[in-house]
């Protein structure tokens, strides 16, 4: 594995870090693995906070770690260290091939085999993040609260605004003569404004989040964006139980879209547990349903040039006009399957693969969200969800809510104390209007749009 350097001497370029990953590999193979890949990854992450105007958060943090993948007789050994010394990974090496020696036999292990599809950039690192002053974030967080405090009076109190921000470095490389590595990067502005009102309260937030430092909006566009959202909840009441239409904004729609994922993943597929098993080319949703999982979008949050174990990443549909179409797998669970690996592993260095999606979105319909609420004559604008009440295996929602109720078209009092309940084998069928809204804002994202009928309990 070469001669021991000192270890800022032996990661000053990139093409060390191949080097290293190729020289684990190459000595992994050496003592007695029949494959072996090694994940290894940098990165550097920092946090500035105020609140009430004086700085309350300060954090700057760097990591690394390196995680050993080995088969042997079809038996998989893991290790993962932080310690990149020559001598413990040598150990870390021995280690692991002992470590698959006294695992189970398993047919399905090893690893995917190279794929000759091109890897392309995906513009997923900013090198001006890294250079930003101390003092503009700070200054930023105060101008957050500072904008909220003006907004409204009963804007008298804060969690809190902070900047986030970091990058890293991943490296994978395989026995099978594949070596990659990628730089990505994250910038983050967010504020959570609290109200008060006839002695009660509120509060709310939002956000703003990107790869790169220039598309990041303002301190001001986040800071006024949550104390509109904080403040029309003031004096907010719970009405009577009925069935009405529910609209989702885009948050809470993204929470909703973002349960796809997880009922396509291909282990809970093979294990039976999820409400879309066995319904590939069947109609699960409203014809008007387009749901992509994207690891390819340029500058996307959640983008990926290669998955968890090197394959490259796919721009794929899940719902194509309310038909499923796919389900999502790793290398492991698609050999059990009797299928491919639709290049969905994700991963640590810490962990071995497991099954992921990256950009999942419904993608953009035709009606504006004023149309949308306009169609509307007695029903819920939802802009919060509370708790995590989806059973996987059922499809059966329920959960905490509160928004603006709609009368007439028109968006009216702020409602609270709900819960909103159905199942989603009908939620997902009777979508009936979607958004010309979508943007990308996290892993998950989604635009406005309308469910016909849902239970909503309140009072």
């Amino acid at each position: 594995m070469g001669k021991p350097r000192k270890l800022k001497e032996r990661f000053k370029h990139m093409q060390e870090f191949k080097d290293l990953c190729k020289d684990i590999v190459k000595s992994a193979i050496k003592k007695g693995a029949d494959e072996a890949e090694v994940f290894l990854e940098f990165g550097r992450e920092s946090e500035i906070g105020t609140r009430l105007g004086e700085v309350e958060t300060i954090k700057e943090a760097t990591s690394k770690g390196l995680g050993l993948r080995v088969f042997k007789n079809k038996r998989l050994g893991f290790t993962y260290t932080s310690d990149f010394t020559e001598s413990h990974l040598d150990n870390l090496i021995k280690t692991t091939i002992e470590l698959s020696e006294q695992a189970s036999e398993d047919e399905f292990n090893g690893l995917p085999e190279p794929s000759p599809d091109e890897i392309v950039d995906l513009e997923l690192f900013d090198p001006e993040i890294a250079q930003i002053e101390t003092s503009w974030k700070i200054d930023a967080c105060k101008r957050m609260e500072k904008t909220m405090f003006d907004y409204d009076k009963r804007l008298n109190n804060s969690e809190g605004a902070n900047f986030l921000d970091g990058d890293s470095t991943v490296h994978i490389g395989n026995s099978k003569g594949f070596y990659h590595s990628f730089k990505n990067s994250y910038c983050y502005l967010f504020c959570l404004p609290i109200a008060r009102q006839d002695g009660k309260l509120q509060s709310g937030f939002w956000f703003s989040l990107s790869r790169f430092f220039a598309k990041l909006d303002s301190p001001e566009t986040v800071a006024k964006t949550a104390a509109e959202r904080t403040v029309r909840m003031l004096g907010a009441i719970t009405p009577k139980t009925v069935q009405a239409p529910v609209v989702f904004d885009p948050l809470t729609a993204a929470s909703l879209v973002g349960i796809i994922p997880a009922a396509v993943n291909g282990d809970a597929v093979y294990k039976r547990a999820t409400f879309l098993v066995d319904k590939i080319d069947e109609t699960v949703a409203s014809s008007k349903v387009n749901i992509r999982d994207d690891g390819q979008l340029i500058k996307g949050l959640a983008s990926s040039p290669v998955d968890g174990e090197g394959l490259p990443t796919v721009n794929k549909v899940i719902i194509s006009n309310g038909k499923l179409k796919t389900y999502l797998y790793d290398t492991y669970t698609a050999r059990k399957a009797k299928t491919i690996s639709t290049a969905n592993a994700q991963r640590g260095y810490s962990s071995t693969p497991g099954i992921g999606s990256f950009n999942c979105y419904l993608e953009a319909g035709d009606f504006t969200p004023d149309e949308i609420i306009g169609s509307i004559e007695n029903g819920l604008y939802l802009t919060n969800l509370m708790g995590s009440g989806i059973d996987i295996v059922t499809g059966d929602y329920s959960r905490g809510a509160s928004g603006l109720w709609i009368e007439n078209g028109k968006l009216t009092k702020p409602v609270e104390g709900l819960t909103i309940a159905s199942n989603m084998n009908d939620m997902l069928k009777n979508i009936e209007m979607i958004g010309d809204d979508l943007k990308m804002m996290g892993p998950v994202s989604s635009p406005t749009f309308k469910i016909s009928m849902m239970t909503i309990a309140g009072a």
